[in-house]
This record gives C-alpha cells, structure tokens and sequence, in this order.
C-alpha cells in the first residue's frame, strides 16, 4: 500500500502561488497570496501543480509590473 500513495504523490504536487507586490523602485512591499480561486489573500494556500501555474500566468498579465508572481 505505501508504495503505491508514495507513487502517486509525485504526479500531484501541490504549489503555493505568492505574490510579492513592489513600489515603484521594485522593493519589496508585501507579500500576499493567491487562493484555489485566484483571489489575493493574506494566508497561503495549497493545490495542484497546473492550477497553480494557470492562476500565476493569469496574475502575472493583470499586476504587470506592479509584482512579482512566484509558484511555490
């Protein structure tokens, strides 16, 4: 049985997506993150991989310069 939850855990990692927002000089102001929703918030959250990187992808066009969207 452990072999098989343990095959099956590297197929579905989980990904925090973090949002460092800047000031107009690029310093670091805050870091927030983004929820399974795609909503800013203050705690971090954890899914899956591909949602992850769609929620960053989306993120990164609609902040632009403003920040800096990580996955976790």
């Amino acid at each position: 049985m452990a072999s098989s939850s343990a095959a099956a855990a590297p197929s579905c990692p989980i990904r925090v997506v973090a949002v460092h927002l800047l000031d107009a000089a690029g310093q670091l102001l805050r870091v927030l993150f983004l929820d399974p929703e795609g909503h800013i918030t203050s705690q971090p959250w954890v899914m899956e991989r591909q949602r992850a990187l769609v929620l960053a992808s989306n993120q990164r066009r609609f902040l632009g310069a403003q920040a800096e969207v990580r996955v976790l």
